[in-house]
């Protein structure tokens, strides 16, 4: 790391700050992520209330697919300025793909671009509000994410008819394949799985079928799903996560473990991923292994009550009686039960 920051020191050498800031924003347009990271990174370090090298910073990392490292990004930019709307919108969508609703939707209320009223009434449909989210999409100019949330919205209403009348209307403006995809996907989230899984076979989804699969609890059609999603993208981080969570769950915790440790990499802001970690290093009899991995998986989600189970497990297992009867209390205390757990990419 050193030898790496010596180098690039030496590479901006006599490079003023406008023209480092401008090689890094073409790294960033080639998709040269190191290289436009060290970049903005060096022109922050000169200034380090650069509005613009933050921006980009943000865009890095969601291009990364770190999340949490652009929301961060995006708030520190927006405590410079608070009313810029493309860091209003970015840092809205960075939390999208964390599945924080609550969070994006204040955000894009305080736009009023098309997009922004889009995401806005999506942001409604999934914390609740479904008869505000019907009308805001419904005067919305018809686009297929319209029409696919539309459809989830009359489902939440249980008025099938017009959620199909709806979703009919995807095969219209969209390629075949890509109208099951996303008739699959309010399926999927209205918890009609059967009718999800149709869908996603002849969308071809490999990675979609697979998760479809979990939740119809047919595990072995899922790994051969997920697999094929692999294979088609190793790099596809969820595919990894699914695959190696479920491969866990189903007792083969050495396949398991290398898949999750590369999302580790990807995505350091999950909770599942040391969860299971720790779980398959129990399954190993690796409780010391797997003591700071779920005691890790704890911190970041303490109301998940399978965690706390895995947790109380490893203390037994290291001998710490106390701290398993802890444990133990906590998952009482939430009620739940450990075999009730689904696999979850929080």
């Amino acid at each position: 790391m050193v030898l790496v920051t010596c180098l690039a020191l030496l590479l901006w050498q006599g490079q003023t700050t406008p023209q480092v800031f401008a090689d890094a924003a073409l790294a960033l347009q080639a998709n040269r992520l190191p290289e436009a990271e060290a970049g903005f990174r060096e022109v922050l370090r000169r200034e380090p209330n650069n509005l613009g090298a933050l921006g980009n910073l943000g865009v890095l990392y969601s291009r990364q697919s770190k999340p949490a490292l652009a929301i961060d990004t995006y708030e520190r930019a927006l405590r410079l300025a608070p009313n810029e709307p493309g860091l209003l919108l970015n840092l809205g969508l960075a939390h999208l793909k964390l599945d924080d609703y609550a969070k994006a939707k204040p955000l894009f209320a305080r736009l009023s671009t098309p997009q922004a009223r889009e995401l806005h009434a999506i942001c409604q449909l999934q914390t609740g509000e479904v008869g505000a989210a019907t009308a805001a999409l419904e005067r919305l100019a018809p686009t297929p994410a319209v029409y696919h949330f539309l459809s989830l919205a009359y489902v939440k209403q249980k008025d099938m008819p017009r959620a199909e009348a709806t979703l009919a209307k995807l095969y219209s403006v969209l390629p075949t394949a890509e109208a099951h995809y996303l008739e699959g996907r309010v399926w999927y989230d209205a918890a009609l799985f059967d009718k999800a899984l149709a869908s996603f076979v002849q969308s071809g989804h490999a990675l979609e079928t697979g998760k479809t699969l979990i939740s119809l609890r047919r595990s072995a059609e899922a790994v051969a799903a997920l697999r094929r999603a692999l294979a088609e993208n190793p790099n596809d981080v969820e595919a990894q996560y699914f695959l190696g969570a479920l491969l866990v769950q189903e007792g083969d915790p050495k396949a398991a473990i290398p898949l999750l440790t590369g999302v580790t990499t990807a995505r350091p802001d999950l909770w599942g991923t040391p969860y299971y970690l720790g779980k398959a290093q129990l399954l190993l009899g690796n409780a010391k292994a797997a003591l700071p991995l779920l005691e890790t998986a704890a911190k970041r989600a303490p109301d998940e009550a399978p965690v706390h189970y895995q947790l109380g497990r490893a203390f037994q297992a290291l001998g710490r009686a106390a701290d398993a009867k802890l444990a133990f209390a906590k998952v009482a205390k939430l009620q739940r039960q450990a075999n009730n757990e689904s696999i979850m990419m929080k």
